[in-house]
């Protein structure tokens, strides 16, 4: 039985992972929640963890990739889901990318973006929902603060 529970256990989550890479606490998550057992489960992310195919470092690594092609946020915010998905802090920091390797970049082309929708308002009310707008994707004061000094020193 035991042998029989293993392989239901690897398929499932080979077709987990067929979909789309998944952390190890992800994976466990889910095949606990299918009800396998707790050593089927552990067993079943050892041999993969082994084979290489589930491997944290590289799954924040292309979380933070994803994330910054599809929906660009700040660091903040990357940190805090990939800490949600079960991801060291030594792996996060790892996969991070420099600070300002195209943070403040990413910044500044969202807020530009948002800016054109907000031209008609009040500069200071304007400054305020840009403000509020690049807090919310994750993005610290420093970086903030620049892109906002930036595009509001442009528009003057």
């Amino acid at each position: 039985m035991k042998r029989n529970s293993d392989e239901k256990a690897m398929a499932y989550a080979c077709r987990l992972l067929s979909l789309r890479l998944r952390s190890e606490a992800e994976l466990k998550e889910r095949l606990a929640l299918k009800g396998f057992a707790r050593v089927v489960v552990e067993n079943v992310v050892s041999v993969l963890k082994n084979k290489k195919i589930v491997d944290d470092l590289r799954f924040a690594k292309a979380w933070v990739e994803s994330r910054m092609r599809t929906n660009p946020k700040g660091s903040i915010l990357l940190k805090r889901e990939l800490k949600k998905k079960g991801i060291e802090d030594s792996l996060i920091a790892e996969a991070m990318p420099d600070k300002k390797d195209g943070e403040d970049k990413v910044a500044a082309t969202i807020a530009r973006r948002k800016f054109e929708t907000l031209k008609n308002m009040p500069r200071a009310k304007a400054r305020k929902k840009l403000f509020d707008f690049l807090a919310r994707r994750g993005f610290d004061f420093g970086i903030i603060e620049e892109t906002l000094n930036e595009l509001f020193s442009n528009t003057d």
